[in-house]
């Protein structure tokens, strides 16, 4: 397994890092996209790769995609650093880790908007959201029919984007569908709340 950290400026993710790999029982490598330029590597596992800090934490998994389409490892999780804030529960997100390389193709894991919050999900109707982050109460329905996305009539997904996905998954759609979804996610900073959004059908209409 793969482990994508989308990173700002946010250690307290460190002590979970270390957890996470201790516990996970796969192989791993960790690679820490660092969009700061401050981060001073204390992970002796980890490889530290600067990236210009745009796009939020949806850019930095669509470069890893990107990049590594032909050399995918089976399975890759894709965080924030800011974990304290948005993992409820560390052993249960280990737990569910364990379980999603038992042949899962896509887990979105349940997260927190802050330390000490209960999971937060969000129910999508039709693709509407009203949210004051998105340019439009229809910004998914858009961005859906823009992308070639199936649409259900209504799913729920949960806020801030941790998932683990099967590399099956993740090549079920072609390297241009990717490149084509990084180049209109950096056309408005708005465009990221949405992908947040858009990974459970992007993944788990096709696993």
């Amino acid at each position: 397994m793969d482990i994508i950290v989308s990173y700002y400026n946010c250690l307290e993710f460190e002590p979970f890092l270390e957890f996470l790999t201790a516990n996970v029982g796969a192989d791993t490598r960790v690679l820490i996209y660092d969009k700061s330029g401050k981060y001073s590597k204390t992970q002796p596992m980890a490889t530290v790769i600067r990236r210009e800090n745009v796009g939020r934490e949806g850019e930095t998994y669509l470069n890893h995609i990107i990049s590594n389409y032909d050399s995918l490892n089976e399975y890759t999780l894709f965080i924030q650093d800011d974990t304290e804030q948005h993992i409820p529960n560390y052993l249960a997100f280990v737990d569910n880790c364990k379980r999603a390389m038992d042949g899962a193709k896509f887990k979105l894991f349940e997260c927190s908007w802050r330390k000490g919050g209960a999971p937060h999900s969000r129910e999508i109707i039709d693709g509407n959201c009203n949210l004051h982050t998105f340019s439009s109460k229809d910004a998914i329905k858009r961005a859906c029919e823009l992308h070639g996305i199936y649409l259900p009539a209504r799913y729920v997904t949960s806020v801030s984007a941790f998932f683990i996905c099967h590399r099956d998954a993740i090549r079920a759609r072609p390297l241009e569908f990717y490149t084509t979804l990084r180049e209109w996610l950096l056309q408005s900073e708005k465009n990221g709340f949405v992908l947040e959004h858009l990974w459970k059908i992007i993944f788990d209409t096709l696993a």
